[in-house]
């Protein structure tokens, strides 16, 4: 015996011992790209293991024409499995992870033969090396290696037909709704207090209700502007003594009257867990519609004119959404003063507004990741 033989012999039954107490051997370990059992192309890689059997031709034809096959399917890229010459690697059992490289799948499989004279079949097995569990098996029986030859692309793609992948799309962490456009709705309760020139304290207050729509732009991740229309309305009772012909009288005079309002708001959009914080401020118009309404204890009723010095205004406030169906559900808090005063039937009441809201809505997102710039 020669010493190169010796040499073989010792390494063979060396490698087989390990691989029977199941010793984790490196072999042509390959990078898979950023994925496990994945290259660089995004292609599943498949270690493709040589055929067992007696007939060394027809093995050596057959492992040529399936790595080739295995290429031609495009999503996979075919490894070969650096075995040593003469290990024996059972055909009806997945290979040791090892012996991949850190395949995807592995193929193995075996040239018998048959019952006929002359009569061979090819046997493949799929392994899918996640699990080490069986896809699919299935052999190619023959009695002319050419026709034969021509077969074994049919018989590759069979057996990978059978490898069903389920993707299932977990968002990333802290992912976000992030349409280009909002478009929402909302209704609420705003206290009021009005305030007359010089005055050091409100002498009316009362709570109204408000509500309308709102439209909001994202301009980046952080950044959005937002314009409303909101119809709201104002009650002021003046309670207090007149005098008259006949002594000091209780006098209760009730204004009420409707306003346009129009804010045009800059947020910053702020997520925590599933909530988004979006602080908000900026300018609002104030739209007079029709007149004042008139009434006092007695019953009497009329209408007066009324104009404001300066329809703008200053608001700022907190809002919170929160996913709900197929949009977000809004709450927010909000401050709002008046740069001007209004005035009702000549300047007969003069007053400032100072505002505190509180909110719910829903709003809808459209062009959902699509960018302004």
């Amino acid at each position: 015996m020669t010493g190169m033989r010796r040499f073989l012999l010792v390494r063979t039954g060396f490698l087989a011992v390990l691989c029977a107490l199941g010793v984790s051997v490196p072999v042509s370990a390959q990078t898979a790209g950023n994925r496990w059992g994945v290259d660089y192309e995004g292609k599943a890689i498949t270690a493709v293991f040589p055929l067992a059997g007696e007939e060394a031709e027809m093995i050596r034809r057959f492992h040529g024409k399936i790595m080739e096959s295995v290429a031609a399917l495009g999503k996979y890229s075919p490894r070969e499995a650096d075995i040593i010459f003469g290990t024996r690697i059972p055909t009806d059992m997945p290979p040791l992870p090892s012996l991949t490289g850190g395949a995807r799948y592995a193929l193995t499989g075996g040239v018998y033969p048959g019952d006929i004279a002359g009569e061979h079949y090819l046997q493949l097995w799929l392994w899918d090396m996640a699990g080490s569990t069986m896809i699919y098996t299935d052999d190619l029986v023959y009695d002319d290696i050419n026709e034969a030859m021509e077969s074994v692309p049919g018989l590759v793609e069979w057996l990978f037909s059978h490898i069903h992948e389920l993707t299932i799309e977990t968002p990333a962490s802290g992912t976000w709704p992030d349409p280009l456009f909002i478009l929402g709705v909302r209704a609420g309760l705003s206290q009021r207090w009005y305030v007359k020139p010089n005055e050091q304290t409100p002498g009316a207050f009362a709570p109204n209700l408000e509500g309308g729509v709102s439209g909001a732009l994202r301009l980046n991740s952080l950044f959005s502007i937002q314009l409303e229309l909101l119809l709201t309305g104002d009650t002021l009772v003046y309670r207090g003594l007149e005098d008259s012909a006949s002594g000091p009288v209780l006098k209760n005079k009730k204004y009420t009257n409707l306003s346009l309002e129009i804010p045009v708001l800059c947020k910053m959009n702020f997520r925590a867990g599933n909530i988004r914080l979006s602080p908000l401020a900026g300018i609002y118009v104030n739209i007079l519609l029709g007149q004042t309404t008139y009434r006092d204890k007695d019953g009497k009723t009329d209408t007066f004119s009324w104009s404001v010095s300066n329809p703008l205004g200053f608001t700022a406030g907190l809002e919170g959404a929160a996913p709900c169906g197929p949009g977000m559900l809004i709450a927010g808090l909000r401050y709002g003063m008046d740069f001007g005063a209004i005035s009702i039937n000549g300047g007969e009441r003069e007053y400032r507004r100072n505002m505190v809201s509180l909110y719910l809505g829903y709003e809808f997102g459209f062009f959902e990741g699509k960018k302004l710039f």
